[in-house]
């Protein structure tokens, strides 16, 4: 995780710059975990990946990679993980 004390994957990260009041984030957790016990490829650890990318795929603009997602404020890019995130990358920069 880019705050390097949580442990995850960039998808974990990601996660949290999902809009909070979009209900398509917690349907796609579950219509990925629904995959999965269908016989969907992808492993547990997995799990967060396969959701990122299924509420990706059913933006105004589906499919999108992660960069172009977050130029486009897909995320939310003024949540607080990104805030800390961007203040870490000044402080570290400046």
């Amino acid at each position: 995780m880019p705050d390097n004390q949580t442990p995850g994957k960039l998808e974990d990260f990601l996660a949290l710059l999902v809009p909070p009041a979009d209900p398509c984030w917690a349907w796609a957790g579950e219509s990925t975990m629904q995959a999965r016990q269908l016989g969907a490829g992808f492993t547990e650890p997995d799990f967060i990946k396969a959701s990122i990318h299924t509420w990706l795929a059913w933006q105004k603009e589906p499919g999108q990679p992660f960069g172009t997602a977050i130029r486009a404020a897909t995320f939310a890019h003024d949540a607080e993980a990104a805030r800390r995130f961007v203040a870490w990358m000044e402080r570290l920069f400046a």
